[in-house]
């Protein structure tokens, strides 16, 4: 895509933060719901479309499934959340880096046993257990993403559009402090799900998380972060092309979407339970991607430093 291209998707995004702001602020818990309920399936299974059709940007062809395996057996053994996504978050990175079969083996049984260490801790368990398959993945990735592409594209607005996404959060920390609306019933009789993210960050289990000011604040910031993940996504459809499939996965992909939204309505115990496993397995799916993101930064802010363009 050409230069003006790019500005384009780039102005539409800072509206689009700006608009999400707005709608975090003013409805907060209905926001997170209905963003995860509607806009959260379409992007899980169009992503997991996309990220198919590029190997999953894993190093060798059939590298996803060694992860699938890792997932499947992590299952099976009845291994705590925190354990499954640690070890394919590492198995990703390893894969990533090192081509030897038998380097890697030797590297995934080192990972094994530094979980087996490093997981007794309370809060790297919260870490790899809540904060990547949420909003680790929703805000700092998605930060990376847009960092990264500011960096390769070298135009103003892709450095405009990350300040201003790192600005939104903070604004909406520190403006209208005092305001918020009361949720509508559905929202409160709905949020449990989330309201383990407010109750584990801000250490208080028993917190109201719908009139605790700090909880209000924090709602806010989950709402942009969520609503926002997903319009990047939709808003990149023409860099990345991710809507060139066939008609019959269109026509699978819209299916799934519409009953996994229906389900939701439906049975709201049931449909989060099904997009939990959804959003989780296109976290996981996702992983070599955003190690492929840092590495990149890296590579990037390495060619700042040493004078290259």
């Amino acid at each position: 895509m050409d230069r003006s291209g790019i500005n384009r998707i780039n102005y539409y995004n800072i509206l689009a933060m700006i608009a999400a702001s707005c709608l975090a602020l003013a409805m907060p818990f209905e926001l997170v719901l209905l963003s995860y309920a509607i806009l959260g399936p379409a992007h899980y299974l169009t992503e997991i479309s996309w990220l198919k059709n590029r190997q999953f940007f894993t190093l060798k062809k059939y590298d996803y499934l060694v992860i699938i395996a890792v997932v499947v057996i992590s299952i099976l053994l009845r291994l705590p959340s925190a354990n499954l996504v640690f070890y394919s978050f590492g198995l990703s990175f390893i894969l990533l880096v090192i081509k030897g079969n038998i380097s890697r083996l030797l590297a995934f049984c080192m990972l094994i046993i530094a979980g087996y260490f490093l997981l007794t801790h309370n809060i790297l368990r919260t870490i790899f257990g809540l904060y990547i398959p949420t909003l680790i993945h929703v805000y700092v990735f998605t930060g990376a993403f847009m960092l990264f592409g500011a960096l390769k594209d070298k135009i103003v607005s892709g450095y405009i559009a990350f300040s201003i996404f790192l600005l939104c959060p903070v604004l909406l920390a520190v403006l209208f402090t005092s305001y918020h609306s009361t949720p509508a019933a559905w929202a409160i009789s709905n949020y449990n799900y989330f309201g383990q993210i407010n109750a584990t960050t801000l250490r208080n289990p028993a917190i109201n998380v719908f009139t605790s000011q700090a909880s209000i604040i924090l709602t806010r910031l989950i709402a942009f972060a969520y609503t926002y993940h997903y319009i990047n996504w939709f808003s990149k459809t023409r860099v990345i092309n991710w809507h060139r499939i066939s008609v019959a996965r269109v026509v699978i992909i819209s299916t799934i979407w519409i009953a996994s939204v229906a389900l939701y309505f439906y049975n709201y115990r049931l449909g989060i339970k099904w997009l939990f496993i959804l959003s989780l397995v296109h976290v996981i799916l996702e992983f070599p991607l955003n190690h492929r993101s840092f590495i990149g930064i890296g590579r990037e802010l390495k060619a700042r430093l040493a004078g290259h363009d």
